[in-house]
This record gives structure tokens, sequence and C-alpha cells, in this order.
């Protein structure tokens, strides 16, 4: 009983100085008594599979950590092959391709997020200078706007660094198409490279030759090496948009040729089979708004639709809210009124503007820390700093809105006139028009 009460006051000593720590909040354990705990108490040990304890061995880089984020036994496959994505990427093509509002939203968001461009800040004045022409040079704004539209159709977007073969720097950007692409990791998630299988054999890229984008990447198994498209909360919602409107393309053919009930004949005077024959042939081959002549004998019935009475207003209404809701993109842009007041559409348009400034982020960010840091090494060397990705607005007022807003400012005196004027286009300083004005200006700067 001794030992245990020592070992019980122990532990009660050691919870207590945790407590004294900066980080009580956390309720941590002492790092030097959470790894004691660790060999004394918790049986489970690498070392007892040496499959695993190989693996942890050889690949294990310095700095990675613990924690695994695919098991290794399938990682040996994903260092050769690449990591197979559980996306139908294919059929994310065929939804932008073919479904007018998915491609219409995507085009929306993804020019409104680029289209404006940005400007490079930080950084010596040489390096920025250099860095903005050799953006120019490659058109990097049609080639951002490859980069956001698969983004968001697939979760990524690959652009290829290809370099001079005698000077080994990037001369172009060469988007290629994700669908094809693939992965090469590690159990620890570290990226060896990429694998394109669109050919056989395979072309095989290291890590420092491609700049790949994520939209949406998780920690999930597969979704820590890729990101998460858009278009899959669709997949459903736009099935059974596609199920209802082929439904209703079915139902509208066969009610403009209403289906027909024919009788022939009475009890009494029953038609001959080729009478009859005859008769089928006749109705069969009739078109849309014709004449019908039969004989007295013979009764016609339209067959009434089963679908006349029913409702489908609520169901479609309901998919393509939720397709609206994934899309996010404001119905303003799509060619409809919104249909609420500005205060709620002001809100909305936030929301949207969150949006595109995260996928501004995402693009900006990737383009800095590994597109931009080799183009800046390979010219200048190592230790430059690299610039940073500055977008410009999204969209600008309007002047009547702008100058209303700048000059409730100046009534208040929270802004100088002069600095309304530089935000509105005008020059700083009032215009000289009279000579009495260009010598009170003088006398003004003389003083």
């Amino acid at each position: 009983m001794s030992f245990v009460a020592s070992r019980i006051r122990k532990g009660l000593k050691a919870v207590l100085d945790a407590v004294k720590r900066p980080f009580v909040a956390q309720r941590l354990y002492p790092p030097d008594v959470s790894r004691r705990q660790i060999e004394e108490e918790v049986p489970v040990s690498w070392r007892a599979d040496n499959v695993l304890w190989g693996y942890v061995q050889k690949y294990m880089l310095k700095g990675s950590g613990a924690g695994f984020v695919t098991p290794p036994y399938t990682a040996y496959w994903e260092r050769l092959w690449g990591t197979v994505p559980i996306e139908d990427l294919p059929k994310y093509k065929d939804l932008y391709t073919f479904t007018p509002y998915i491609k219409a939203s995507i085009d929306v968001t993804v020019n409104l997020a680029i289209s404006n461009g940005f400007e490079l800040e930080g950084g010596e004045d040489s390096v920025r200078e250099w860095l903005t022409n050799w953006l120019d040079e490659q058109n990097i704004l049609e080639t951002l706007r490859i980069v956001a539209t698969d983004m968001l159709v697939f979760g990524n977007a690959y652009l290829e660094m290809c370099r001079d073969e005698d000077t080994g720097k990037i001369v172009w950007l060469k988007p290629l198409d994700p669908v094809h692409m693939r992965v090469r990791r590690d159990a620890y998630g570290q990226v060896l490279g990429y694998i394109q299988l669109l050919t056989f054999p395979p072309v095989v890229f290291a890590s420092d030759e491609i700049c790949h984008f994520k939209w949406g990447a998780k920690s999930w198994w597969y979704e820590s090496a890729y990101g998460t498209s858009l278009l899959r909360p669709l997949l459903k919602i736009q099935a059974l948009i596609d199920q209802l409107e082929d439904d209703m393309a079915v139902i509208v053919h066969t009610y403009a040729k209403p289906m027909l009930v024919v009788k022939a004949g009475t009890p009494e005077r029953p038609w001959t089979d080729p009478q009859l024959q005859a008769l089928a042939e006749a109705f069969r081959n009739r078109k849309p708004a014709t004449d019908v002549f039969v004989r007295g004998d013979v009764d016609v019935q339209v067959i009434q639709s089963m679908t006349k009475g029913i409702n489908i207003n609520f169901w479609l209404d309901y998919l393509l809210r939720q397709r609206e809701a994934v899309l996010g993109v404001p119905k303003i842009f799509m060619g409809y009124s919104e249909g609420t007041n500005r205060s709620t559409a002001e809100i909305v348009m936030q929301e949207y503007v969150t949006r595109l400034r995260m996928m501004q982020e995402i693009i900006g960010d990737t383009l800095e820390t590994v597109l931009f840091k080799q183009l800046i090494r390979d010219e200048f060397g190592e230790g430059v700093e690299v610039p940073k990705v500055k977008w410009r607005p999204i969209w600008e007022p309007t002047f009547q809105d702008k100058a209303k807003v700048l000059g409730d400012l100046v009534d208040k005196g929270i802004i100088l006139p002069k600095e309304a004027r530089v935000q509105l286009g005008f020059p700083e300083e009032y215009p000289i028009s009279t000579p009495e004005e260009l010598q009170a200006v003088l006398q003004k700067r003389l003083k």
C-alpha cells in the first residue's frame, strides 16, 4: 500500500506542478511526465511489427512527426503509383461541361476572383520588378483562370513548371488535366512527387516540378493528398434534377400526341382482322394536330396523364435551392432578380465575397511558397525575400456611390478633402485657373 500511496502522491504532485505551468487552460501534463507515462503504461509498440518498424526506420524524415495520414502498408503503393482518389473526376468534368447553371456559376466565380489581377508587395524593388515582368510575359491571369476552374471543378489544379534544359530555370507554366494526375506520398503525408497516368509508361514528376493548388483540403485520408471538389455535394442533387428533366421531356413528348384507346365494331358486328389492322395503321401514322375520320362503330378515348394532378414545383424548388446553396453564387449574377430586400442582398454578397477572397488566398499562398520561391532562387540565389501577392479589389463601387460615401466622411471631418479627391481619381490639389489663385497659392507656400 505504501508503494501505491507513494505513486499516487507523485501523480498528484505532477498534476499540481502542471497547474502552475503557463498552459493551465489546456490541462496538459508536463512533457516529461507525459513521455514517462507512455513508456510505463502504454503497452503498444511499433517494434512489435517488423514490417511497420522497418517502414518507420527506412522512410521517416526528421520533423515528419509520429502520426500517420495513411497506413504504411497502403503507402507502399502510393509511393510508386500515387494516392488513388475517391472522386469521380470524369463525372465532375461532365457536370461542368454539360450543365449550364453549374458552368455559369463556376465561370462567374472564377472571373470575379481572378480578372482584376494582383500586385506584388514586399521584398526588394528589383526582385519585385523582375517577377512582375516574368508573370506578364507568361500571361499569368489566363493561366490562373484555368487553375481556379480546375480547383473548383476537381478540387485540384496542377501547373508543371517547365525548365530550360541548359539553364535549369523555369521558362513557362503548363496546366495539366487533374483527371490523370496522382500525388505520390509516404505514410506521413510528405509528398515525394507526382505521376501522370495519361500514357504508358506514365510521366513521373519530382516534388519541385509541380505547383499543386488544392480547394477544400481536409485531414481525411485521401483529402489530405487532394482537395475536395466544389461539385461533390451536387452529385446526387444534380442527378435528381437530370432525372426530373428527363421525365418531364418524356411526359411532354408523350402527351403532345395523346395515347388513345380505340374500340372497333360491336358484339353484333365485329370487325375482321384486316379491318382492325388497317384502323391501327391509320392511328399509328397520324401526326399531331391532324384530323382522323372513323366509322360510327369506332369508339376513341384519350388516356389521361396520371401526372396531371401532381405538383412538382415544391420538389423542383427544393433541388434548385440545394444546388444554389452549394455553388453560392448570388442570383443577380445568374440573370435572376434576387427577390430580397437590400440589406439581405448585401449580406449574401458579403458571404460570396468572402468565398472569393478565400479562393484568392489559396492561390496566392501557393504561388508565393512554390512558384515564386523557385523563380527567385534560380534568378537571385538563396536568402532573397519573396514578394507577397496583394489582390486588387474584386469590384469597385460606382462613382456616384463612392463620391457620396467620401463626401459624408469629409463633412464629418474624418478625412481631408484632398484624400477624398485622390480616391475619386482627381489631383490632390484643386486646379489653378486664374492668376489670382496662382498668386494666393504661391504666397501660401512661401509662408
